[in-house]
């Protein structure tokens, strides 16, 4: 065989070999990140925040059917914290739209200029009240200040039995308001469906229901 052919068939063979390489690559970590709108899971983040809220203990994530929880969970996911089959918890992954792509003045009703935005998890007790609040991926211009865990620490305790005011129950930060306002109205809107669910889940189970 001439050599020329020879290098061509091997010059064939790394081709069509990194291309399989990047088809695996691309299959493992879509089904890693399965969520179509491009959330990513923060999986470390979250073990390591169900590990120091319950120490000592053989945690595991389930998430939960969307289709169970009502259209306002609906973009975004759930998760029940277990100890082998006991329910301890729930963690909720989401994402929320800060100031239009190019600063707050844009015109927020400008349907051709897409989002800034921001992502975060809470994680609840059984009663659906917060245990935990962190943001990640943290993609708008403005308003980082709300990652700061201290700030984020005044939503612990909240169960969605009472509307919280920014600017009175949580405090206001100069130069975040737009994403401070957004993450607040986020977590009641979320807390308060959760915690609707919940309370539907033990009715269900009361009256002898299965949850579909």
């Amino acid at each position: 065989m001439p050599v020329s052919v020879l290098v061509l068939k091997m010059q064939a063979m790394v081709k069509n070999s990194f291309r399989f390489l990047f088809l695996v690559f691309w299959l493992t970590f879509s089904s890693f990140y399965p969520y179509g709108d491009g959330l990513k899971l923060p999986e470390k983040k979250m073990h390591k925040a169900i590990a120091k809220l319950w120490k000592d203990k053989a945690l595991t994530l389930q998430e939960v059917d969307k289709k169970t929880t009502g259209l306002c969970l609906d973009n975004g996911r759930i998760f029940t914290v277990l100890e082998q089959t006991s329910t301890l918890g729930y963690i909720f992954v989401g994402r929320v739209n800060s100031c239009r792509a190019g600063g707050c003045s844009i015109d927020a009703g400008d349907e051709a200029i897409e989002f800034e935005y921001f992502d975060y998890f809470f994680v609840t007790d059984t009663s659906g009240k917060v245990k935990l609040v962190r943001v990640f991926n943290y993609r708008a211009t403005h308003g980082h200040e709300i990652m700061s865990r201290g700030w984020l620490r005044q939503f612990v305790g909240y169960s969605g039995n009472e509307e919280l005011l920014y600017g009175k129950d949580i405090e206001a930060i100069s130069g975040a308001t737009v994403s401070a306002n957004a993450i607040n109205d986020d977590i009641q809107e979320k807390v308060n469906c959760l915690g609707s669910w919940l309370s539907d889940s033990r009715e269900l189970v009361q009256n002898g229901q299965t949850i579909d």
